[in-house]
């Protein structure tokens, strides 16, 4: 069977034309083709057909392969260009090749033409995929860039101005997208809800269920000023649309600043630590319930209340951070965490997140981030 093949010929001896045609035929193509000789006619014939192929002599006489083949260029970039000519020089040659031709050959030796063509078309046929994957992996790659953008807008701008309070809190996706979240949510009587949570893997699906249950946390938050119902009903309504291969560890705790107690539930998260003036650990906030988005929760027990007193710091971690790992294979653990917090513990909150930021990526020395990384630090000040 014929290889179809629509090829373009520049030239103004229509018996040479021929020639080219008969041995392409002879190679086994079915031709479609056009002989043009100037370059209005050049240009009318790459504005209306996709080429597989162009055959241009060298010199016409108003047309040389030079020009045709910055027309051609500029029309349709990618079909090969092949010179067929009775004398070209070496000069012209180069130049010719420099200018993107793909081949020349002399019109004594068409037994060169086919191979040529062959080979040309296998080439355009592997540029053409090239750019399309090219072209896939850019538009993928402004797709994750338009969902950092809109994730990192779902984290807070700035941490609420309380009195007695320095908060701040960072989030860091191993991916484009994460599942990790944290949140200041302004709650009922005065209060606030400080949130961390993480979603199972990382990526774009747990950056969605992330976006699900900040807006649900939210919703409930302006309804309910006890935590156990806000963690009760998230739980139900996560259940209805994250299914069962993932699930929501987080940890909520309304902060009340005038009496400055905190009163949590930690949902199957990294437990807290309450740091004392000293740099001690003075109160360890574990779970108190399994992670959301499970199975239906009952019997939850009453939110754990503490007081931050002047000088405490809040610690709240996701396990990214615990699970960072060194080339050697060890973890940056908790322990660690706590002594970098412990040793920058006098100077502001953001400040504070940034050199723990600082450690951890120390720690891992360039190493592929495995997991989202987020840190919350409540300081509550004299």
């Amino acid at each position: 069977m014929q290889q179809p093949l629509r090829i373009l010929i520049v030239e103004d001896s229509e018996s040479d034309a021929k020639l080219a045609e008969h041995e392409l035929r002879r190679g086994g193509f079915d031709i479609q083709s056009l002989i043009v000789s100037t370059a209005a006619e050049l240009a009318a014939a790459l504005g209306t057909t996709l080429w597989d192929v162009i055959l241009c002599d060298h010199s016409l006489p108003t047309l040389d392969s030079a020009a045709a083949l910055r027309i051609a260029k500029a029309r349709q970039p990618d079909v090969p260009f092949i010179i067929v000519s009775g004398s070209l020089p070496e000069a012209a040659a180069a130049q010719a090749m420099l200018l993107g031709a793909q081949d020349y050959l002399s019109k004594d030796n068409l037994a060169r033409l086919v191979p040529a063509v062959k080979r040309e078309l296998q080439d355009a046929a592997e540029r053409r995929a090239r750019r399309q994957a090219e072209q896939a992996l850019s538009a993928q790659a402004e797709e994750m860039r338009i969902g950092r953008e809109i994730q990192q807008r779902l984290f807070p701008a700035a941490a609420p101005s309380l009195p007695g309070f320095d908060i701040a809190g960072a989030s860091f996706p191993a991916a484009a997208t994460g599942g990790d979240y944290f949140d200041y949510i302004p709650m009922l009587e005065n209060s606030i809800g400080i949130v961390v949570g993480d979603v199972t893997g990382h990526g774009l699906g747990p950056a969605l269920i992330m976006a699900d249950a900040r807006a649900i946390l939210r919703s409930l938050a302006r309804s309910f000023s006890d935590v156990r119902a806000i963690l009760m009903n998230a739980n139900d309504l996560l259940r209805e649309d994250i299914g069962w291969d993932r699930f929501l560890t987080v940890f909520f705790g309304r902060l009340c600043p005038a009496q400055r107690q905190l009163s949590f539930l930690n949902a199957g998260h990294p437990p807290g630590v309450v740091l004392g003036r000293d740099g001690a650990v003075v109160a360890e906030l574990k779970a108190t319930l399994p992670a959301l988005g499970l199975f239906p929760l009952e019997n939850v027990p009453a939110p754990v209340t503490v007081t931050l007193e002047p000088g405490q710091l809040l610690l709240l971690l996701t396990d990214g951070v615990i699970e960072a790992a060194a080339p050697s294979g060890e973890e940056f653990g908790r322990d660690r965490a706590v002594d970098v917090v412990r040793a920058q513990r006098a100077r502001p909150a953001a400040e504070i997140v940034s050199a723990l930021n600082d450690a951890v990526s120390a720690f891992a020395q360039q190493q592929p981030q495995a997991d989202d990384i987020t840190m919350l630090v409540v300081k509550s000040n004299e």
